[in-house]
Formats: structure tokens, C-alpha cells, sequence
């Protein structure tokens, strides 16, 4: 369930931020009628990590993105938003971003990934709610790739799909993965709670990607 859950408002923002830069200020407003958000219409979140945005809200945004431009296309957008997550986060906030390059920076490539990994899984668990009594998250290594476990992504709670529909997680680790390494990695989200599984399951491989 994600009602009463919250997330902050920098994510929202750069959610819409994204969106604006794709379609304009006037399909940012259909998009926002569409999915009954009308009160960010002109009106987007502080950029702050203030706690105050419902996961609803960002999920029916997602729905609204799927009506309006199919699952192929809202597919292409979420993975926009998440790459632009990442590189946001890096700009807004170098404290942390700076204080990973040098914890990683005399690592392998794979135990650099695994690090950047392991702090995702840090900020996930600060910046989104989980009503999990369990860890929400688990980071697995295996000889060639990494396995990223989400056990409570709002985006696919209550949500049936025949494909993965967590685009917004892999985007953020195809840019994470190419600030902490200098290179592109394939991403991929080989199991989605939406297509009844009973977590989200990225992989993540260690090799570049051609």
C-alpha cells in the first residue's frame, strides 16, 4: 500500500522538470489533467529533500504518462527522468556525490559499482518510506553482473503489467553506473512485482556496454 507513504520533493520535481523538457509547458498541463494533479500545474515542488510529495501523486503521474503516450513511450520517459535523478543528485548534491568518488576512487571497477550500489540502497531507504518490516533492499554479486533487489518500489505496487514497468530505477543505474565507472553498463529489470513477482530485480552487468 502507498497511502500516507511520502517522498521529497526534489524527486517530484525533477519528475515534472523532466517531463517539461520533452513536451513543453502545455503538454506538461495535459499530463497533469490527465492524471487529476492540477495543484503542480505552474506550481512545482521546492527543491528540497523535505519529505512532502505522495508516492500516489508520482505514481498516478506514470499512469497518466502510459495513457497519454502507451507503455513503449512512457517507458523511454522514465528512463529519462531516472538518468536525469542521478545526474541531478550528483549536481545538487556534491557533498555526498564527492564523498563516494573518494571512498571509491582507488577501487576495481566492480567494487566501485558495488559501493555506488551499496549507497543507492542508502538514499533509497532515506528519501522513500517503506512500511516493510524486512529490508526493503538487497544488493547481490555474482561473477558477472550485480542483482539489485527492491522488495517495496512504489512503482510497481498495485500495478499489473506483462512487462517491467520500474524504467525510472533502471535509468538511475544506467547514469549512475556510467559517472562511477566512465562507461556505459547494461541494465536491465529481468523480474517486476507488476508481472507478479514478489520483488523488483535489476541486473546490472559489470562489463561495459559495447
Amino acid at each position: 500500500m502507498i497511502e500516507g507513504r511520502k517522498t521529497d520533493n526534489l524527486l517530484m520535481r525533477i519528475w515534472l522538470e523532466t517531463i517539461q523538457n520533452i513536451v513543453g509547458s502545455n503538454g506538461t498541463k495535459a499530463i497533469l489533467n490527465h492524471a487529476q494533479l492540477q495543484k503542480y500545474i505552474d506550481n512545482f515542488p521546492p527543491d528540497n529533500d523535505e519529505m512532502e510529495i505522495p508516492l500516489e501523486d508520482v505514481k498516478n503521474l506514470r499512469h497518466s504518462l502510459i495513457d497519454l503516450f502507451g507503455g513503449k513511450g512512457a517507458w523511454g520517459l522514465q528512463l529519462r527522468v531516472g538518468q536525469r535523478i542521478t545526474r541531478i543528485f550528483i549536481e545538487k548534491r556534491p557533498g555526498i556525490a564527492k564523498a563516494t568518488r573518494i571512498a571509491t576512487g582507488l577501487l576495481s571497477e566492480p567494487k566501485r559499482m558495488r559501493l555506488a550500489l551499496e549507497h543507492y540502497k542508502e538514499q533509497g531507504e532515506r528519501r522513500t518510506s517503506s512500511l516493510l518490516d524486512a529490508p526493503r533492499y538487497d544488493v547481490q554479486e555474482e561473477e558477472d553482473y550485480f542483482l539489485f533487489i527492491d522488495r517495496d518500489n512504489y512503482m510497481s505496487e498495485g500495478t499489473t503489467s506483462q512487462t517491467p514497468v520500474c524504467g525510472v530505477t533502471v535509468g538511475s543505474f544506467q547514469s549512475m553506473m556510467e559517472w562511477i565507472t566512465g562507461h556505459k553498463h547494461k541494465v536491465e529489470e529481468i523480474e517486476c512485482r507488476a508481472m507478479g513477482y514478489p520483488a523488483d530485480v535489476f541486473r546490472i552487468w559489470k562489463s561495459k556496454e559495447e
